[in-house]
């Protein structure tokens, strides 16, 4: 049975940590808990600078995460990250019968994430089958922090499982990329990167997730030098579903899954023993192993990595005084756009100003639409459906 190795829970364990004190703070950003601490860094005030409070939302954290109880804390509490780290192994250490779990939380934009709970030898397994086909990578890149599953899989478990190391960078700082890296992002940052990277190194492979990948991207990375690019499908309450190598536009199920009808042109996940889970998108099935999505299910769309629901925005700029109705999409650019109808009386300057209040009081930064258009009318197509504007 696969182990969870030292290295894998200690990145976990310093971004889940991270996470929650950025939470406790309010705020994205925060110079105290930036960092894969090593060990030995004191909690407290010689080191992260935790107050007591943010050092009881840090365990409680880490037990949600990794499904730990206070029976395995020694009667000090912990005083380094290290000790963080010992009571993860510890628990891991007395799961003789591979119970383990693992809660990891959805990356939706509505204020309330959902807690999806992973047994810890599935992930490991799904790290082994990834590690088989990405054999020969020196060194893992990451852009992205480990606690999403995405990062879990992707930064911790499958570097231990290579037995390489893992470097945290940044975009905005060189990266640094060498012969061998495997470099972990999302998509829009591989849209950065396109921009910035003149030309990769050689045997420089890539990895995407968290939404689609654009072709056109895609093929600019290949133009400037990256390897191979291979594009992640799947879902915080799935874990990996299926990848494809670009330019490839349909994706191969991994070993762990199989379709199973779900009535008319429909389908679900089975699992090896059974277990049935539904599709975050309606798919195309392709010969017995293969899938293409068309379209989310719960009418979400991806913006940086996140799930937006467009028709929640739109609920909300309808409370707009002015505002007599509202269509929200999807933009080329990757962002929101809104196309708003305001009263016959109103004054679209004067509603421009009152959107900018609401969706800065209501909606999160990907929720927000960075293009509007007002009209007297949404556009419709002859059959009365809604239809795309530019």
């Amino acid at each position: 049975m696969p182990k969870l190795q030292r290295a894998a829970a200690h990145r976990i364990a310093c971004a889940v940590v991270a996470a929650e004190v950025r939470r406790l703070r309010d705020t994205p950003h925060s110079d105290a808990v930036k960092g894969d601490w090593p060990d030995s860094t004191q909690i407290g005030d010689q080191g992260l600078g935790l107050d007591s409070i943010e050092q009881l939302g840090a365990l409680g954290a880490l037990a949600e995460a990794f499904d730990l109880d206070d029976s395995l804390l020694s009667d000090d509490p912990p005083r380094t990250v290290g000790a963080w780290v010992d009571w993860i192994m510890q628990a891991h250490a007395e799961d003789a019968g591979g119970n383990g779990r693992m809660t990891v939380a959805t990356s939706g934009s509505t204020g309330r994430p959902r807690p999806c709970i992973h047994a810890i030898t599935d992930l490991l397994a799904e790290a082994a089958v990834l590690a088989a086909r990405f054999d020969g990578r020196r060194r893992v890149v990451a852009l992205v922090p480990a606690h999403h599953l995405y990062g879990i899989i992707w930064t911790a478990l499958l570097p231990a499982t290579l037995g390489v190391p893992v470097v945290a960078r940044s975009i905005g700082a060189p990266l640094a990329l060498a012969a061998g890296d495997l470099v972990v992002a999302v998509p829009d940052q591989w849209q950065v990167l396109l921009r910035m990277i003149r030309r990769f190194p050689d045997d420089v492979v890539g990895v995407s997730s968290a939404g689609s990948l654009d072709d056109d991207v895609a093929a600019g990375l290949a133009a400037a030098g990256l390897a191979r690019l291979v594009d992640i499908y799947g879902s915080s309450e799935t874990g990996g579903i299926a990848m494809r190598d670009l330019p490839a536009s349909a994706y191969d199920l991994l070993p762990r899954w199989g379709l199973a009808p779900n009535g008319d042109d429909d389908w679900r996940l089975v699992d090896r023993d059974g277990r049935l889970c539904d599709l975050p998108d309606h798919i195309e099935r392709i010969g017995d192993r293969a899938i293409r999505p068309i379209g989310r299910r719960d009418g979400a769309v991806q913006v940086a990595g996140h799930n937006v629901w467009p028709e929640r925005v739109a609920r909300v700029l309808r409370t707009i005084d002015g505002a007599a109705d509202v269509a929200v999409r999807l933009h080329a650019n990757g962002r929101l756009k809104a196309f708003v109808v305001p009263d016959k009386d109103s004054d679209p300057v004067q509603i421009s100003a009152r959107i900018e209040q609401v969706a800065a009081a209501r909606l999160t930064d990907p929720e927000r639409p960075k293009t509007y258009r007002f009209g007297p009318a949404l556009p419709r197509n002859a059959m009365g459906k809604l239809e795309d504007w530019t």
